[in-house]
């Protein structure tokens, strides 16, 4: 497992746009360009960081929390859902915090794969509406704030994200 874990990590220091030709030629053939696809299931599968930094999150859960709910005759599924999801909310929160953020203002993704208009999302689609509106300010500006809207909902957010970021790693 550590092995796995250590290849995981080395995958961190590929630059994405090396695999970013690849990637787009495989989609291409499978016929998904101009799709969500391309956009949506690399993001479910995880990033390495995200791994890492979950592992390190998992690493800190005490071991005698387990072994009580292993005395109890708990399964390893129950142990897992009962036990380390709960104590684990602030670590998922966090990724989910970084992983939405990070789909929500990709620019060059959608760029690529997407062609059809229609199907812009919205960081595309704003930077069209500039230059469809460049002498309309109000019409810009207020797509620029409807853009925000995630941004801002962080910071209701923001206590589970300090939380998780500050546990993990800690023993």
């Amino acid at each position: 497992r550590n092995v796995i874990f250590y290849v995981l990590l080395i995958t961190t220091m590929i630059p994405g746009i090396i695999m970013l030709s690849p990637a787009y030629i495989i989609y291409d053939n499978l016929g998904l360009t101009d799709t969500f696809f391309p956009l949506m299931v690399p993001g479910m599968f995880g990033s390495a960081m995200c791994v890492f930094f979950l592992r390190q999150f998992f690493m800190t859960i005490p071991d005698d929390l387990i072994d009580a709910g292993r005395v109890d005759g708990i399964s390893h599924f129950k142990i897992f859902w009962k036990v380390v999801v709960p104590l684990s909310a602030p670590a998922l929160i966090s990724q989910g915090i970084l992983g939405f953020g990070g789909g929500y203002n990709d620019y060059f993704g959608p760029l690529i794969y997407l062609q059809s208009p229609e199907k812009y999302t919205l960081q595309i689609a704003l930077k069209f509406f500039v230059g469809t509106y460049a002498g309309n300010n109000q019409n810009v500006m207020s797509g620029a704030v409807i853009s925000l809207i995630p941004t801002v909902i962080f910071i209701f957010c923001q206590k589970f994200f300090i939380r998780g970021i500050a546990m993990t790693g800690m023993k």
